[in-house]
């Protein structure tokens, strides 16, 4: 079985909310005895949000909302699924959709995610340099 990340997301073209429609409490009965869900939970207000970047050894924080952004997060659910397709009719059936939009992610096979991992602190090893340093590199590519 595989696990997929449910984003759910605003949308300026979605559908008005509607609680007799949108009842998320109709999509957990479904999910949750099956086994289909691991986790999910809603998101606080963009205000609430920071973003985090480092660069050249430098940390900039800067406080949401974020212009850029004219949609917002608003929740996730972790899910397990046989693939991508079934992943993506389950989310169908969850009221963002109706309402905002669902982005439907593979998480990383666990072996793979081990092994890229592996790879990088070798990497990085080999080059004499501490995880935090590798990556505050230009010319870093791992």
């Amino acid at each position: 079985m595989n696990q997929y990340l449910f984003l759910h997301m605003t949308a300026r073209d979605g559908e008005a909310f509607r609680p007799e429609d949108d009842d998320i409490a109709d999509w957990l009965e479904t999910v949750v005895p099956t086994g289909i869900s691991v986790i999910g939970e809603r998101l606080t207000e963009p205000e609430d949000a920071r973003r985090v970047v480092k660069r050249r050894g430098e940390v900039a924080v800067t406080n949401g909302p974020f212009a850029e952004f004219t949609e917002w997060f608003a929740g996730f659910d972790l899910i397990n699924a046989p693939d991508i397709d079934t992943a993506a009719e389950i989310a169908s059936r969850h009221p963002t959709a109706r309402f905002g939009q669902i982005i439907v992610a593979p998480l990383m096979d666990p072996v793979a995610s081990n092994e890229w991992l592996e790879e990088t602190v070798r990497t990085r090893s080999a080059a004499g340099l501490g995880a935090g340093e590798f990556l505050d590199r230009p010319d870093a590519t791992a």
